[in-house]
């Protein structure tokens, strides 16, 4: 079996993101006139872990180029490289048989100069993403794809094995990796929230201290493989609706259903930069901040990351850079706990302000409405007691899949 991984990089990330401090240089009409303003500082990021998606690619093929055993995908709203100010490489269209609607729809996110705030915020280069990093496993010829992403990375993985099992007339079996998956503002389509046919594995990492309003994180639904249910065969008419008559039961919903197979969901502290590899206290940017308190969470990610790909088939050139065992990380994430509940508006939290601020949301629900969503301490269940992990004493309930808490 050949195995080929594709690592997809986070809103604003570029293809050596953590690896390289990176700048923006902005030229106003007054051509005299110049700005150059740090757009991201590689300290953020722990020194073993780096920005997780990129340094396991770094890993597996020695390089930061795209190699043959696996390659970076861009973030959205962002060139591929530090040095790449005013352009980026071309994304594929080719070689899967994509309709028109969805190849005339990337064509602005195809080329060119993409840096853009406002691309950032709204999210709608995903698609075009999704659709290279697919196009990129087709041409590998593996017999395996392993995907990771994080945030919208995450969320163009999940995208990208549509695509793969819509267009493609192979049938190559994809395992995803996903670290705190995020759609963002941008509107969630049905190939976010159902997980394809052709999924083997999922695996997702969700960060429980992250409250920031419009980052609602992802929680795709099982597929049938994985809940022992009769393969549906009809697809959608259009790409946005691929999974329309796919949607199988919301994994986020009561009930008591068995617990599917391929498909974990694991809460873990920190913020959505941290789990990516940031080490700031308060999970930003500045690297004055950077903490070795917070540490820990980006170490035991980086290590599950590899241990997950190690065991869908994918081959590292490096050691893993992380001695430290898993039970000496988890130790350490809960007995020294401070940064992680600052990070997440205190030890103590309430719900009871309108909107309930000071929980994460998380959706598995097509659609982008403020009410598509459910809090997560209400969905994941009782933390056990030895672990700390603040919850709001309006909390019930709990989904049909259960969670593991890191």
């Amino acid at each position: 079996m050949t195995t080929y991984t594709v690592c997809f990089a986070g809103t604003g990330c570029s293809r050596d993101e953590g690896e390289e401090t990176r700048h923006w240089s902005r030229r106003d009409w007054q051509l005299w006139m110049s700005e150059t303003r740090l757009k991201s500082h590689k300290d953020i990021y722990h020194s073993d872990t780096g920005y997780i998606p990129v340094r396991i690619h770094k890993e597996i093929s020695g390089v930061l180029a795209e190699t043959e055993p696996s390659v970076t995908v861009r973030g959205v709203g962002e060139n591929d490289w530090h040095s790449q100010m005013d352009t980026s490489d071309e994304l594929l269209i080719e070689p899967l048989e994509a309709p028109d609607e969805l190849i005339n729809y990337i064509k602005s996110y195809a080329k060119g100069n993409q840096r853009s705030v406002p691309s950032q915020l709204t999210g709608w280069a995903s698609a075009a993403l999704a659709l290279h990093g697919a196009n990129l496993a087709e041409k590998s010829g593996a017999t395996q794809i392993n995907f990771i992403g994080h945030s919208r990375g995450a969320v163009q993985a999940i995208m990208a094995a549509w695509f793969l099992y819509a267009y493609s007339k192979k049938k190559v079996p994809v395992n995803i990796f996903a670290i705190d998956p995020v759609p963002g503002t941008g509107e969630w389509y049905s190939i976010q929230t159902q997980l394809a046919p052709n999924v083997a594995n999922y695996v997702g990492v969700y960060a429980w201290d992250h409250l920031d309003v419009g980052f609602s994180a992802l929680v795709p639904r099982p597929n049938a493989r994985m809940t022992e249910q009769d393969e549906i065969t009809k697809l959608g008419k259009h790409w946005k609706s691929l999974a329309k008559y796919y949607q199988l039961a919301d994994p986020l919903a009561g009930g008591e259903l068995a617990q599917p197979n391929g498909y974990e969901l694991y809460a873990c502290r920190g913020r959505h930069g941290t789990v990516a590899g940031n080490t700031t206290a308060d999970g930003l940017y500045d690297p004055l901040k950077a903490s070795e308190l917070a540490a820990p969470v980006p170490e035991l990610i980086y290590k599950m990351a590899r241990g997950y790909l190690t065991k869908w088939g994918t081959t590292f050139e490096s050691k893993c850079a992380v001695a430290e065992n898993v039970i000496n990380l988890r130790r350490k994430i809960h007995t020294d706990h401070a940064k992680f509940d600052a990070m997440g508006c205190g030890e103590t939290r309430t719900s009871r302000l309108p909107s309930r601020p000071y929980v994460r949301q998380v959706s598995s629900i097509s659609g982008r409405k403020p009410w598509d969503t459910y809090y997560l301490d209400d969905v994941a269940g009782d933390p056990p007691y030895k672990l700390a992990f603040p919850v709001t004493v309006e909390r019930k309930n709990a989904g049909w899949v259960n969670w593991k808490f890191l």
